[in-house]
């Protein structure tokens, strides 16, 4: 089990500390505690779609949380969501350099990070894809 200590953002620039522990388990599993909560459990098919429903949750308190997969312009390909669980992300670029690749648990700055629903829209433009077609999740 991994713990991490990031920060979550909200209205008035209020800044609330969010502990993650990232489960060894079959699958992909994750917890988060905040503001004095208990923990709360999320298991999905790989760490990038757990990182969504934690960071569903948190926005339900109007909160952002700042880590570099809650950036507009990252989000993992289909291999890096097979390959390393989606715990890696690459980040979006038209550049034909070689792409950057973060660790979505890694800490953002505030003005870097978006919500889950404005992050799937800014994917979705970066591949020409009609927003109408979108799904529930990025």
């Amino acid at each position: 089990m991994e713990s991490l200590e990031l920060l979550a953002v909200g209205r008035g620039s209020s800044v609330v500390p969010v502990s993650f522990e990232i489960l060894d388990s079959e699958g992909a599993g994750l917890r988060m505690k905040f503001s004095g909560r208990d923990w709360q459990p999320f298991t999905e098919s790989n760490l990038f779609k757990c990182l969504l429903s934690a960071r569903i949750d948190l926005e339900k308190e109007d909160l952002l949380l700042c880590c570099q997969g809650a950036r507009p312009d990252v989000f993992p390909s289909g291999m890096q969501q097979q390959m390393d669980n989606g715990r890696f992300a690459a980040v979006l670029s038209r550049s034909a350099e070689e792409k950057e690749i973060v660790d979505i648990f890694a800490a953002a700055e505030p003005s870097q990070v978006t919500s889950v629903e404005a992050q799937r829209v800014a994917v979705y433009q970066f591949f020409n894809l009609p927003i109408s077609d979108a799904g529930g999740d990025a």
